[in-house]
């Protein structure tokens, strides 16, 4: 039987997902791909935006006469703008004037209102959110002892309901992030009525009024942990105290084992379904807000039966989807509205995919032991301010804010041997690792990690409230994980490292940063000093500045990791190259790499065998993976037609060297040569051996109608990505690559070399920074496998 493997969130159920592989190919088998959850998207703000009136709105639609005027329009509209319509849209600009001429009493509307003001263009409608929160505080109800009992329809006498406060609280979450100021006495009153209401089970009625209280609901349940989340968003920051003068924390991981979030996460994992009639595209909506929030990619109930409540529900709509209308409509109650389905529809869809840019390692021993309150988690917003700080400051796409997530990943029963295991991890760009004590991994999670690594993937790690327990441990977890590789070992951060100016100017040393040196790149950054504590508080103004420097700290270590490059959406397929010794065979192309002398002559060592794997996928062509190392003497060089040069350093080759190699090149062989991260020692010194190997001829720039570029080759290319200046995104550019010819009198004679100033090699190998100057992967990957086509056609 395959092994399983663990992804959770905040639970403390251990929640067991099925193996990565029968998740992969359970997507493929349903068509459940990142394109077609885009189409689908596409096709439902289609379908809302051809339906919209004249008047800006969509209540000409409506099913409930004037009871929840404007209810209609401000749930189509919030949907637009969470499916990516931009604000200045004329649809949205027609929908907004119609919402900022709105005067509702109604809770859902005025809610609604306020997130959809909140969300477009919040810095225009600061009165009208304003009003709108006051209003809220005005109409919450209370029991007979002035405790807070929630929001309900304040011209009905029903009482409340936790349906009308869920939205209430969100509406109160949207203000506050849009600068309206929410005292914490009110998010404590909520957060007491939520723990106060919560049933034995840990579920949630939509009534709190006694005789019907036993009746939990899902959807109660997910506005449940909902509430406790986001009023632990707001009360967290001040649970823990750091001393400004010795930097001492207190009341950090301070949390009660018998936790009511973990209850609530509990019980909604044990009601699971997408399919609650009749409330289907409602509830949808509250599972992505309660698998969003609490980093929780996987409910499990009692069953132990893992559901990956995205691509459940993805696979749900998907399959529900009207066409051609493109809409969505159930057979009942609100369902069957097709602008409210449509709109909850796209809510899931469209907040669900959201790139995730961190896991959060869950760690701790046995195994069987982890959940919630746990070392890995002594705080638990930290990962999530950092992430939403990243996204409103360094990941930002026609000046808003890139959508971004994080999750919580436990892989101690991951199968290490399965390859997709990795693309599992691979899914975030970054690991977290942090705690007061040792770390504790399973050996499969060690290797899991290791993979990780790489494969492309970065760890971060930090030693909470810089205990010592942790430092140790955390040190010999790097040791036990490259045991074969002892030169991988912690080193403190140079002066000069790109990372204390990644993004923002940090002063050196202001926190203690160490790293291993994977080459290209410092695939791991360690903090032996406390960071988390102040993402914790999420306060950036402070007496001593310390808690803004550590946001824009981490910020730096993102933005180095990830090349100011977002991850991709959810569901995307990750590729993962499987180390495996190939039997050496005859016809077959093998990639050797040039060892020039000295210890940076291959910088990124998985370069060519992840260009091989890529071109052997894409291509079809016959190749061995593995990559010969030669000097450029070597007495072997003829058996390979193939060759690669990389480095980051001055060199010299010696003379009888260089001829063997140039009567190899003029023999038929081709040398596909580049700068790592465009070093201009290493550019000097390449220019001077072509110099010298060729004293007749001159590297040439390779124009973009040469065959070298076109479809006859491979593909054609035109544009690509590449990082032109360092701490900047990539832009598309023309290729800028430089040749030799076999003949240079003749200019239909082929390339004998091909060399790229900026770097292909890191980029292939995954390990590009922001200080790279060079192509992006998916450019370096195009360009270099034109290259090896262009050797076996030319």
């Amino acid at each position: 039987m395959r092994t399983k493997f663990f992804l959770i969130g905040l639970s403390l159920t251990i929640l067991i997902a099925p193996s990565s592989t029968q998740a992969s190919q359970r997507d493929q088998a349903s068509g459940l791909t990142p394109e077609r959850v885009r189409t689908a998207i596409k096709n439902g703000v289609e379908y809302l935006k051809t339906h919209q009136g004249k008047d800006g709105s969509w209540e000409h639609l409506t099913i409930t006469a004037n009871r929840y005027k404007g209810g209609l329009t401000a749930l189509a509209m919030l949907a637009l703008l969470e499916a990516g319509v931009d604000p200045d849209d004329q649809t949205v600009q027609d929908g907004l004037k119609y919402l900022r001429n709105l005067n509702s009493e109604d809770t859902y509307v005025l809610a609604l209102q306020t997130m959809v003001l909140a969300h477009a263009k919040p810095e225009q409608d600061q009165n009208q959110i304003k009003a709108n929160v006051d209003w809220l505080r005005k109409t919450v109800m209370r029991d007979g002892s002035g405790r807070l009992a929630g929001w309900g329809y304040p011209k009905i006498i029903e009482g409340p309901d936790n349906s009308n406060t869920q939205y209430a609280v969100l509406a109160l979450r949207e203000a506050g992030q849009a600068g309206i100021g929410i005292d914490d006495e009110l998010w404590k009153e909520i957060q007491n009525f939520y723990i106060r209401t919560q049933l034995e089970n840990g579920g949630w009625a939509y009534r709190n009024d006694g005789a019907r209280s036993e009746m939990d609901r899902i959807t109660m349940t997910a506005a449940g942990v909902c509430g406790l989340l986001i009023t632990g968003m707001q009360l967290y920051r001040n649970r823990e105290t750091i001393d400004p003068v010795t930097g001492a924390i207190e009341n950090c991981g301070q949390f009660e084992r018998n936790d009511p979030l973990a209850r609530g996460l509990r019980r909604l994992s044990d009601r699971f379904t997408v399919d609650f009639s009749p409330f289907r595209f409602y509830n949808l909506y509250g599972l992505e807000r309660a698998g969003r929030l609490s980093g929780q990619r996987f409910f499990v109930g009692q069953d132990n039966q893992p559901h990956d409540w995205y691509r459940a529900g993805a696979d749900y709509l998907l399959r529900t989807q009207l066409q051609p209308e493109g809409c969505w409509r159930g057979d009942n109650a609100i369902d069957g509205h097709p602008v409210i389905a449509t709109s909850f529809a796209l809510l899931f869809l469209a907040k669900g995919k959201t790139p995730v840019l961190v896991h959060k390692m869950v760690h701790g021993l046995p195994v069987n032991q982890r959940g919630l309150v746990g070392d890995w988690n002594n705080d638990r917003n930290d990962i999530r301010n950092l992430t939403e700080y990243c996204s409103r400051e360094i990941f930002r796409k026609g000046g808003r804010p890139v959508p971004l997530t994080w999750q919580a990943f436990d892989a101690s029963k991951l199968d290490p041997g399965d390859p997709q295991s990795v693309a599992e991890l691979l899914q975030a760009p970054i690991v977290f690792i942090n705690g007061h004590k040792a770390p504790q991994f399973t050996d499969g999670e060690k290797k899991l990690l290791r993979d990780y690594v790489e494969q492309g993937g970065f760890i971060l790690a930090e030693a909470c409230c810089g205990r010592t327990e942790f430092d140790q441990g955390f040190r010999k977890l790097v040791r036990e994980i490259w045991k074969d590789q002892p030169e991988k070992r912690l080193e403190p951060l140079a002066e000069g490292h790109p990372v204390w100016t990644a993004a923002f100017p940090v002063a050196p040393g202001s926190f203690k940063l160490e790293g291993v040196d994977f080459g290209c790149k410092t695939c791991l950054i360690y903090a032996p000093e406390d960071l988390s504590c102040h993402w914790e508080s999420n306060r950036f103004k402070g007496p001593d500045g310390r808690t803004e420097q550590a946001f824009r700290l981490g910020a730096n270590i993102v933005a180095y990791a990830t090349g100011l490059e977002p991850p991709e959406d959810k569901l995307t397929k990750i590729d993962v190259v499987i180390e495996k010794k190939d039997v050496i065979r005859r016809n077959f192309l093998q990639a050797a790499q040039l060892n020039y002398g000295g210890r940076d002559w291959q910088p990124a060592p998985k370069a060519m065998r992840n260009l091989m794997d890529h071109v052997q996928k894409q291509y079809g062509l016959d190749v061995i993976l593995q990559t010969k190392p030669l000097t450029p003497g070597d007495p072997n060089l003829p058996d390979y037609k193939f060759l690669y040069m990389h480095g980051r350093r001055e060199f010299s080759i010696p003379e009888e060297s260089r001829k063997r190699l140039r009567e190899h090149l003029d023999g038929g062989a081709i040398l596909l040569a580049d700068a790592c991260c465009g070093n201009e020692k290493f550019d000097a010194s390449f220019r001077e051996l072509m110099q010298q190997m060729f004293p007749n001829r001159k590297l040439e720039p390779i124009k973009l109608d040469d065959p070298l570029f076109s479809e006859r080759i491979g593909k054609k290319i035109t544009t690509v990505q590449c990082r032109t200046q360092r701490g900047a995104p990539y832009t598309a550019v023309a290729p800028q690559f430089e040749g030799i010819r076999l003949d240079p009198t003749n200019p239909r004679s082929p390339w004998i070399v091909v060399y790229s100033k900026y770097d292909l090699g890191c980029a292939l190998d995954r390990h590009s920074t922001t200080d790279c100057l060079g192509y992006s992967h998916e450019s370096a990957l195009d360009l270099a496998s034109q290259v090896v086509q262009y050797a076996l056609k030319e």
